[in-house]
């Protein structure tokens, strides 16, 4: 087990019983919750900032590569394909804190380290996710069917937005494009342990009732909207599997981790306790077992 320590720069390795290992070295003072990617060749990456004195609006990330003894071999750069996203930013009255946010349902650049170390990456201004396998690069394409961004998700992901900047700058005011109309086709790719694609697809979303609101506190604010996580699975040589549809236990805040038949997600039941829990892939018509 690896737990990054980026405070005193390095990664903890543990037995899977607690005891302490081995501490590798790592580039510090970088904080994520994004997760290490390991390749079938027991190599660990772990994404790591390039440039910590630059302006947090320039910062660029990379993907060190640390071999089965713990050593750093050579820095993998992501894919860059010169698409800029459309974000906000809003930075304190002191300058000393900056905040940068995408503009909520707009494409993005999105790519994931593949379990035999190349990239896998697209731009979700179309469905379009490139495999860069050295020497036999494979393009997935698919067609979708635009989803719409409803006018309530809209209101109330604006109204989110506002608030969490204003955290920065009390004063903030938008000072990007505005939400769209339309959801981008994906929002995210992740990679199995086996080598499957899985391609975050947007959905429509759905209004309910928020058990956490409370009309008589003025600092409760009310959430309504969610958007079911669903993905669109792929084999590496770029078979379709179908989709995957989660029910609205599912979250993606820590990532999910995704076998060949299982997913392992974090869940939050009605009284706010987290757990981990292991979903199983049904396949129509397939023979299941309990």
């Amino acid at each position: 087990m690896l737990v990054r320590d980026p405070g005193n720069a390095r990664i903890q390795v543990y037995a899977a019983n607690g005891e302490a290992l081995d501490t590798w070295p790592i580039r510090g003072g970088f904080n994520t919750s994004t997760p290490f990617q390991q390749t079938s060749a027991d190599e660990v990456h772990a994404i790591i900032l390039l440039d910590p004195e630059a302006d947090v609006s320039d910062w660029q990330m990379g993907w060190v590569r640390i071999g089965p003894d713990g050593v750093p071999g050579d820095t993998l750069l992501p894919p860059d394909a010169g698409y800029e996203a459309p974000r906000l930013e809003a930075r304190s009255k002191e300058g000393n804190s900056t905040s940068i946010r995408s503009v909520p349902f707009s494409p993005g650049e999105e790519w994931a380290i593949h379990v035999d170390g190349y990239f896998v990456h697209g731009v979700s201004t179309e469905y379009r996710i490139d495999l860069l396998k050295p020497g036999a690069p494979l393009r997935i394409e698919r067609a979708y069917e635009p989803v719409p961004v409803r006018r309530g998700e809209k209101t109330e992901a604006e109204a989110s937005t506002t608030r969490n900047m204003r955290g920065t700058h009390e004063d903030w005011r938008w000072n990007g494009p505005a939400i769209p109309d339309e959801k981008p086709p994906f929002q995210d790719i992740f990679t199995g342990r086996h080598g499957r694609i899985w391609v975050q697809v947007s959905v429509a979303g759905v209004e309910a009732d928020d058990p956490d609101y409370d009309p008589t506190d003025p600092e409760s604010i009310e959430d309504r909207w969610r958007e079911p996580v669903a993905f669109d699975v792929f084999e590496e040589d770029g078979t379709y599997l179908g989709p995957v549809l989660t029910d609205m236990g599912f979250s993606m805040y820590r990532t999910p981790v995704f076998d060949s038949e299982y997913v392992w997600a974090t869940t939050e039941d009605e009284l706010g306790v987290q757990r981990v829990v292991r979903f199983r892939i049904n396949v129509p018509g397939a023979e299941t077992q309990g």
